[in-house]
């Protein structure tokens, strides 16, 4: 059975769109499973690239037409096709989670991916944010949506010890493995490219395996 899975953060700068690109990537070059990512973010950073790269060996890229009359019973639709075509669906979701774009796409979700990033500010967002997440689920048609945390930039500042204290809000889990602030994740983002060879002892090898494991892909 397909799967949708969301990467979301209402604070920018976490590293959302980066570490949904890193994650379907090693999924489409080191697995058989046929991947789309929905392009739901405004910025459409994942599409942009994708139309950059123009190398038919990308996983798929679709960037729904939110701007059309009514487009919630469409993109329904699109999903629902996109269900019987593909094995995961990735979906990069707004920065604003009162969009229209942010609530459907959280509705079509079985999975929601939150970055969280050590700082003050990034954590007062994402508790705000975590708490708005019942209220989604409530209004799902199976009332059901995982919820996993990831750290991500992660550096040596006492915040992250606050970090934990945030298990369990909106039903969230959270990553034993973290991403660093690393350069080298944002100079090799692409839609064909692997970021390490699979196998490496590498911490982005550690955080895709936990992800593999912890979504069932």
């Amino acid at each position: 059975m397909s799967k949708v899975i969301s990467f979301a953060t209402q604070k920018g700068g976490a590293g959302k769109t980066t570490l949904l690109m890193l994650t379907a990537a090693a999924l489409h070059n080191r697995t058989d499973k046929k991947i789309l990512v929905m392009d739901s973010d405004p910025q459409l950073s994942v599409k942009t690239i994708y139309k950059r790269e123009n190398n038919p060996k990308s996983y798929d890229v679709f960037a729904f037409n939110w701007n059309q009359p009514n487009p919630a019973p469409n993109f329904e639709k699109v999903v629902v096709m996109a269900r019987q075509k593909y094995d995961v669906i990735f979906m990069d979701l707004p920065g604003s989670v009162r969009s229209e774009e942010f609530y459907y796409s959280v509705l079509e979700s079985d999975i929601l991916m939150v970055p969280i990033v050590a700082s003050m500010l990034d954590l007062n967002a994402t508790v705000s944010f975590l708490e708005m997440i019942p209220d989604f689920i409530s209004k799902k048609r199976d009332q059901k949506l995982e919820v996993f945390g990831v750290i991500n930039k992660r550096d040596k500042t006492v915040e992250h010890l606050l970090i934990q204290k945030l298990v369990g809000l909106g039903g969230m889990d959270l990553f034993y493995s973290t991403i660093s602030s690393l350069v080298r994740y944002k100079r090799q983002l692409s839609t064909v490219h692997d970021l390490v060879e699979p196998g490496a002892d590498d911490e982005f090898n550690h955080y895709f395996e936990e992800f593999r494991k912890n979504c069932f892909v």
